[in-house]
């Protein structure tokens, strides 16, 4: 499967934005997507969920991530990253691709729960506000003055994904909406598991939404840091993710729905989006 093929089966939204990139950005970045959407696969394949088997894979990853590091990528999509890292001249640092491994070892259990916001925003920057900060210089950013906005938007992606990806989720045995929120509107494992859903969830899955979109609000914030076609592309972003938050709204914040995999936005979505997002970059000017 080549990389466009892994964004527009997992990620339709950021290959979406990505072709509103340079011809090289745009390259640089789906060789980012495509080594962080392989190594998402590893802990979310649902035909292998042996923990030994998994924590054998992501040690095998780490390996060929370290050789590919050292100029000996195992693939094509290994080259592609190596090339893309070569261009940076040093601006992408490995603590970065080192963070997300943290973060996708943390899945790596039989019932993956979370105890409460401040480690669901841990995680959250692990597996994806690693990924705002790569793209940094990509788009030849101030790095220290992108730097919080970049992090929250990743975050912000997460945070949306996860409550997105509730059904599937609790297909695989997990839980991310936080153990403590859900103590306090009495939701137990047990009801999200079978996907039944209350007045208590639902005010469970907004707390965790609102707090997503005030990350948006903190990444839209701090757009104006980016040069060039930076500010459009975060804040064609923003638009679409936030499309899901009001799709959620429209439910009800009712985001486990039998006989569904998750909430989805249309072509058409997109495109008001895309035109939203014009429209404020515009008026800005």
């Amino acid at each position: 499967m080549d990389i466009e093929k892994l964004m527009s089966k997992h990620d339709p939204i950021l290959l979406f934005a990505s072709r509103l990139l340079p011809q090289t950005v745009a390259a640089d970045a789906s060789a980012l997507y495509a080594w962080c959407r392989r190594l998402d696969e590893i802990t979310d394949n649902p035909n292998n969920r042996n923990v030994t088997q998994i924590q054998d894979d992501l040690d095998d990853w780490q390996y060929r991530f370290e050789k590919l590091w050292n100029g000996e990528p195992v693939d094509d999509m290994d080259a592609a990253l190596y090339e893309c890292v070569q261009r940076q001249g040093g601006a992408l640092t490995k603590d970065l691709f080192h963070d997300m491994l943290a973060g996708m070892r943390s899945d790596n259990v039989a019932c993956r729960r979370i105890q409460n916001m401040d480690e669901l925003e841990l995680y959250a920057y692990q597996v994806a506000g690693t990924v705002g900060l790569m793209l940094l210089p990509l788009l030849e950013a101030d790095i220290e003055m992108a730097r919080e906005p970049a992090i929250a938007l990743g975050k912000a992606i997460q945070l949306i994904n996860i409550l997105r990806d509730a059904t599937p989720d609790a297909q695989l045995f997990r839980i991310y909406i936080p153990k403590d929120l859900m103590k306090a509107n009495s939701v137990t494992e047990e009801d999200v598991l079978a996907l039944r859903t209350s007045t208590g969830y639902r005010a469970t899955v907004k707390h965790v939404a609102d707090r997503a979109n005030d990350l948006l609000s903190e990444a839209e914030a701090g757009r104006s840091t980016l040069p060039g076609l930076g500010p459009l592309f975060i804040q064609i972003i923003i638009e679409l993710y936030r499309e899901y938050l009001d799709r959620l709204e429209k439910l009800e914040f009712n985001n486990l729905i039998k006989g569904k995999s998750r909430v989805r936005i249309s072509t058409s979505r997109k495109l008001t989006a895309t035109a939203r997002a014009l429209g404020t970059i515009l008026s800005e000017e």
